[in-house]
């Protein structure tokens, strides 16, 4: 059903695109009734320009990382005390 997003044809200019849509992230896949929707703070009634896709903050957008990662570190094994169960775990059937 996703193809169906490759047949695009000219929409009125205040008309949302129902089916197919290019997204910030690449294509937007929408399936049944789905439609985006940009709000914006400022925006006049009455206004249908495209207010474009949301400017994301510095620094709250997922990106991947491209430096050397630091080594792993291990817990410290917590110190056993009267409150520690030991429990021996079975191998095997025991008659």
């Amino acid at each position: 059903m996703a193809d169906m997003g490759e047949m695009e044809m000219p929409l009125p200019d205040n008309t949302l695109p129902m089916m197919t849509g290019a997204g910030p992230f690449g294509a937007l896949e929408m399936g049944g009734m789905f439609t985006v929707v940009k709000v914006r703070d400022g925006q006049k009634a009455g206004d249908y320009l495209d207010p474009g896709w949301y400017a994301h903050p510095k620094g709250t957008q997922a990106y991947e990382w491209a430096g050397d990662l630091p080594q792993p570190t291990k817990a410290a094994t917590p110190a056993a005390d009267s409150k520690t169960m030991n429990v021996r775990k079975p191998n095997g059937h025991q008659h």
